[in-house]
């Protein structure tokens, strides 16, 4: 599937958080940690990105509905530009 110009692998069921950020080292732990820290389980997880370093987009699967907490952490990772949570 293709998300803007970013290539990504994602099941379109369920509910997904897409994430545009700057592709950096940490980035796929940072944002596991969180939603682990708050017991909110990954079912899967793709990412895109169009030159090394420059930005990338993610698509994480999650079983259920990150609360508004968890998702206000994952915005004030300053690398990230901008995400939406869908449910499916």
């Amino acid at each position: 599937m293709k998300v803007g110009c970013f290539e990504v692998a994602v099941s379109l069921e369920g509910s997904i958080i897409l994430c545009s950020q700057v592709d950096q080292p940490g980035m796929i732990g940072r944002v596991g940690s969180i939603l682990g820290e708050l017991n909110v389980n990954v079912s899967f997880l793709s990412v895109g990105r169009i030159a090394l370093q420059k930005q990338s987009v993610m698509a994480i699967g999650v079983d259920n509905q990150p609360s508004k907490e968890t998702l206000k952490k994952i915005e004030d990772i300053p690398a990230v530009e901008e995400f939406v949570f869908l449910k499916l």
